[in-house]
């Protein structure tokens, strides 16, 4: 699947089944681990199937279950390492983070989120030369327009859409703890990459702009979304602009350095070179929409 190219479709890379504490009721795509052997014949099985990076998850869904210890995800990390592979986590709580850190995780898919991050947090990572952070962060629980997507989906879709946007006082105080902590990181110098979570095709343009409003310039966004993110998964053929790289890029009808919501208004997708047929895309979505 990795070498497959299919046209108008983007790369498809692969964390296989990532490894987490036993998490009763929910999906055992990954693989449940309890012994320090499983951790490491774990690793081993995803790592036959040449998987790009591996993926740990260190949470216990708000003490629901019990999540991985330091015992187990050091060894899931030493093994990746001894194959030669980058390991990145999911995390929820700063002393996870830091325990994380000094076993050698590479990067966090998702920042801390339990409180604000510390000095000592900051001295982990930037021991860490290569080290990137995804803050990944959540809805901001204020009720947003989405106009701009009215043309993009069905007006059932949207009116959906639009109504899903509300203001929520709890989550407007869980997004002001991890923008604190984005503000915090990238005033430090600390590499930033775009990643949104979960099957919502707009996130990224709302990320985006909650990255511009947490205090990063449009700049810093735009190279988290693009050079940063091409590191955090390890392709060296895109993410810039630059001779013998793949062409991937978007033509924009308005500058997005003087308003990063501007990355809305696309022009033109180029995909290895050639541009994406957008008008074909559509036509091709909304007639299978409308015949289910």
């Amino acid at each position: 699947m990795r070498a497959e190219i299919v046209p108008n479709a983007a790369r498809y890379h692969t964390a296989g089944r990532g490894l987490t504490g036993p998490e009763p009721g929910r999906s055992q795509a990954p693989y449940w681990v309890t012994t320090v052997a499983e951790a490491r014949k774990d690793v081993d099985e995803d790592a036959a199937r040449k998987v790009d990076i591996i993926k740990i998850w260190v949470d216990d869904r708000d003490h629901t279950v019990t999540k991985l210890s330091p015992e187990l995800y050091g060894a899931a990390i030493d093994e990746a390492h001894r194959h030669h592979l980058r390991t990145i986590a999911h995390i929820f709580t700063l002393e996870d983070a830091k325990g994380m850190l000094r076993a050698g995780i590479d990067n966090f898919a998702h920042s801390v989120r339990d409180k604000d991050v510390d000095d000592e947090y900051i001295k982990l990572i930037k021991a860490k030369s290569s080290f990137i952070v995804d803050p990944n962060l959540p809805d901001r629980g204020v009720r947003v327009d989405r106009s701009w997507l009215r043309d993009s989906m069905t007006a059932a879709e949207f009116q959906k859409v639009q109504a899903d946007s509300k203001d929520d006082p709890k989550e407007q105080q869980f997004f002001g703890i991890q923008c604190r902590n984005l503000t915090r990181v990238n005033k430090e110098g600390i590499k930033v990459a775009l990643g949104s979570d979960g099957p919502i095709p707009w996130r990224a343009h709302e990320q985006i702009a909650d990255m511009a409003g947490c205090g990063m310039t449009p700049a810093e966004v735009i190279v988290a979304s693009t050079r940063n993110a091409a590191a955090l998964i390890g392709i060296t053929d895109t993410g810039t602009i630059a001779a013998r790289k793949t062409a991937d890029f978007l033509v924009l009808d308005a500058n997005p350095l003087d308003d990063i919501t501007n990355t809305r208004r696309i022009n033109a997708v180029y995909l290895r070179g050639a541009q994406v047929d957008r008008v074909g895309l559509k036509a091709r979505w909304t007639s299978a929409t409308s015949s289910r």
